[in-house]
């Protein structure tokens, strides 16, 4: 039976601020809430327009996410998992940011 996956971000929680990393397509990170929706902020270089993707985490907050093949070029990323930061972007608690460079296949 699947878990149930979280989407009340003011719940009570010890975690700090989640990181990431990125190689190749493949996103990784800690430090989010367990069993929880995360959105991942792609922004290529030299655009003002951010996408949104949507991943879960496992329920120890990590967070694994394969990039769509047709993400491409050189990217900022960072993630979020929702959880209030008067001073974040949009009101959100982020990941650090971190530069991926994706040459087209």
């Amino acid at each position: 039976m699947p878990s149930s996956v979280s989407h009340n971000p003011a719940a009570p929680h010890s975690y700090g601020t989640p990181t990431i990393g990125a190689k190749g397509h493949l996103v990784t990170g800690s430090g989010f809430l367990p069993d929880h929706n995360v959105a991942i902020r792609i922004t290529h270089a030299g655009e003002d327009i951010d996408d949104y993707l949507a991943y879960v985490t496992d329920g120890d907050g990590y967070l694994h996410s394969e990039l769509p093949s047709s993400v491409t070029g050189t990217l900022s990323i960072a993630a979020t998992d929702h959880r209030p930061d008067p001073d974040g972007a949009c009101g959100w608690l982020w990941s650090n940011a971190c530069i991926l460079v994706v040459a087209e296949t």
